[in-house]
Order: structure tokens, then sequence, then C-alpha cells
């Protein structure tokens, strides 16, 4: 091989390693992009997740609240249920007092 030659090949050789070395250098540019973009994707989705934490807080604030509430109307509603049911007791006991009395006439 002639120096010529062997020159030709050396500038072939490392034009192709120029070549590679930029190739290299742009991919690794698009990667460091493409995790920049996705750490602020994640960045987003935390966000979320901590706001959607926050909701799923004030819900179970709100089903505790709920629940008490019921709980109360239930109460009410048993309390109303003993009136009513004394009430009717009282009424049918004057109804016969009533019939007595008009039996009594």
């Amino acid at each position: 091989m002639s120096d010529e030659e062997l020159e030709s090949f050396v500038r072939k050789e490392l034009s192709d390693i120029r070549r590679d070395i930029a190739h290299m250098q742009q991919m690794t540019t698009d990667l460091i992009r493409i995790v920049g973009n996705t750490n602020g994707m994640l960045e987003e989705v935390q966000q979320d997740v901590n706001v959607m934490k926050q909701d799923i807080d004030v819900m179970k604030q709100d089903i505790e609240a709920i629940k008490q509430e019921q709980k109360r109307m239930s109460d009410t509603q048993e309390q109303r249920g003993r009136v009513l049911e004394m009430l009717s007791y009282r009424s049918l006991a004057h109804d016969a007092d009533i019939r007595d009395l008009r039996r009594v006439r």
C-alpha cells in the first residue's frame, strides 16, 4: 500500500468516525430532549396525583359528614316514629272514650 493509498484510507476512516460521532451527538441530544419532556410530563402527573389525593381527603370528610347526618336523621325518624306510635295510642284511647261517652248519653 502506497503512502497515498494509506493517507486516503486514513482520511476515509477519519471521515467515517467523524460522521459516526456527529450521529451519536445528535442521538444524545435527542435523548436529552426526550428525557426532559418525560420529566416534565412526570411532574404534571405527580401534581395531578397530589390534587387527586387532596380531593379524596375532602371526599372522605364529606362522606363522614354525610354518615353523621344520616345517623342524626335516622335517630330523628326513630324518635318521630315513637311519638307517632304514642299519638296513635292516645287517639285510639280518645276514640274509645268518646264512644263510651256517647253510649252514656
